[in-house]
């Protein structure tokens, strides 16, 4: 599998981030591809900076979008 961001957009005021992320896998006979975007305020202060948070928000949509990680949705937090 690989990773990559395929473009990073500021909004025009200023006060957002978008990522848009591709994961791909590779077949013996073919690949795939999922992209995703993820969104992330700019004045944010928490963990890491807004392009890193939209990045990883990004790269789990696009993982969720070829059927990776589902469980970690629907588990039972009890």
């Amino acid at each position: 599998w690989s990773g990559e961001v395929r473009n990073i957009i500021y909004s025009a005021d200023g006060k957002s981030v978008s990522v848009v992320y591709r994961v791909t896998l590779y077949g013996t006979d073919a690949e795939i591809y999922r992209e995703s975007t993820g969104t992330a305020a700019v004045d944010d202060t928490s963990y890491g900076d807004p392009v890193q948070k939209a990045e990883a928000m990004a790269f789990r949509r696009a993982c969720a979008r070829l059927g990776l990680g589902l469980h970690l949705y629907h588990e039972d937090m009890a």
